[in-house]
């Protein structure tokens, strides 16, 4: 399948022959190159308190941008690595990655389970050649 075949639903990615209604085609591979290299630069989700934190999540997840799921994910792990963080969010970040690491495995022919340690790998080499 070519990228156009794969679409961005509100439940996830799909064949565009599978589904009536999407939200947007899935990115290009140069898109998504160009965002896996600025991904060291894209801010986080900053909010004063959990609800807060809870609506700006829920808008950043609606806009179904890469570079949004790219803010809740760098947010969650963040939050997790520090030991702060609340119940729900988790679930942020697997959906999260859901999305964007879909995206990126259809778009670089690779298993879903291979794109984090890609994405660490390619980030890396970014910062390196910055």
């Amino acid at each position: 399948m070519s990228e156009t075949d794969y679409v961005i639903t509100k439940d996830g990615i799909f064949s565009r022959a599978d589904v009536k209604e999407y939200v947007r085609p899935i990115s290009s591979k140069e898109e998504l190159t160009d965002l896996i290299e600025r991904m060291p630069y894209i801010t986080t989700i900053d909010a004063p308190n959990k609800r807060t934190r809870k609506v700006l999540y829920d808008m950043a997840m609606e806009e179904y941008k890469d570079v949004e799921w790219v803010r809740v994910i760098k947010s969650v792990y963040l939050r997790m690595s520090d030991h702060k963080y609340e119940d729900y969010e988790p679930e942020y970040l697997n959906k999260a990655k859901e999305f964007l690491y879909g995206e990126i495995s259809k778009q670089f022919g690779m298993d879903i389970e291979d794109v984090e340690q890609f994405v660490c790998s390619a980030v890396k080499k970014s910062l390196d050649d910055f």
